[in-house]
């Protein structure tokens, strides 16, 4: 007699599933749409607050006026040289389109493609119209100095400097190009002292470093004017105008103190010459050696 199989049916009562329910919360099915549309929104709107946060931060970076770039190069006169031309680690050109039309970072920056283009004139337009809307931005007043002195308004230029000095005192390219106006004047002591801030605000400036060897030259005290030059060629060891400095000051101190330094100026000459073939400051050292005369302390002409 054979047996009948079990039944893999379970008996007894069985769970029922709910109609109102969603992922196991208790929510009636004509209200799912709507919770459906507010995640929806929900993530739309931590997107945009997400985008809007990093466009604030990065307009705040290049608005700095701690950013480079913001800073128009080489703006002096007369015989001293201007700020380095390499541009620092990291940093990428302004453009025009990241701040908002109208602003004053807008027409600063305007103002600042303008000037590296060589159009003083129409930056300077655009760096009063700046000047209107921020009138305490001391890049502001700065990249003026810089475009005033290109068009060689000189007192206004100095003027524009010590206003943004005035705003923030630690500047240290304005104060190396209002050091520069002032050394074109031989006022070597102001010079002197404004050199000596933007080497204490940033030490590895090696266009101020060089202004200073010039000055302190000029002050006759050689020994702590060949310290400068030499800490401006190991930051910048393509500085060809710094290179000449050197040679003039190992070329000079051989004359006054009847030192056996010429080989030094030889080979400092000889330098200049590797980073700038048939440079002719260079080469009119070289001849002034042969000479036993000394020339005139190099400047870098403003870019």
């Amino acid at each position: 007699m054979s047996r009948k199989p079990k039944s893999s049916k379970k008996t007894g009562p069985q769970p029922q599933r709910s109609e109102n329910s969603l992922f196991g919360l208790p929510l009636p099915r004509k209200y799912r749409p709507l919770l459906i549309i507010g995640v929806i929104l929900a993530t739309l709107l931590a997107t945009w607050l997400g985008s809007q946060s990093r466009m604030k931060t990065l307009q705040k970076k290049f608005a700095s006026g701690r950013w480079e770039p913001t800073q128009a190069a080489d703006t002096g006169t007369g015989t001293a040289t201007g700020a380095s031309t390499n541009p620092p680690t990291g940093t990428a050109p302004m453009e025009s389109n990241i701040f908002e039309p109208g602003s004053a970072d807008y027409y600063l920056s305007e103002a600042i493609i303008l000037f590296h283009q060589e159009n003083y004139a129409e930056a300077l337009e655009k760096l009063l119209i700046a000047k209107e809307k921020a009138p305490e931005n001391e890049d502001v007043y700065f990249n003026m100095g810089a475009t005033l002195a290109k068009l060689d308004r000189i007192t206004e230029a100095e003027e524009a400097y010590r206003k943004a000095l005035e705003i923030f005192p630690d500047y240290a390219e304005a104060h190396n190009n209002l050091g520069r106006i002032q050394l074109s004047r031989n006022e070597l002591a102001p010079a002197q002292a404004h050199f000596e801030k933007a080497i204490e605000v940033a030490p590895r400036n090696a266009a101020a470093r060089n202004n200073y060897g010039i000055t302190l030259m000029r002050r006759q005290q050689p020994a702590k004017a060949e310290k400068e030059f030499l800490q401006a060629v190991e930051l910048d060891p393509d500085y060809t105008e710094a290179y000449v400095n050197l040679g003039y000051l190992y070329l000079i101190t051989e004359l006054l103190q009847e030192t056996e330094r010429f080989e030094k100026a030889r080979e400092s000459f000889q330098n200049a010459l590797r980073v700038s073939p048939g440079f002719a400051p260079a080469l009119k050292g070289l001849e002034a050696l042969d000479r036993a005369q000394a020339p005139e302390l190099l400047a870098r002409p403003p870019e």
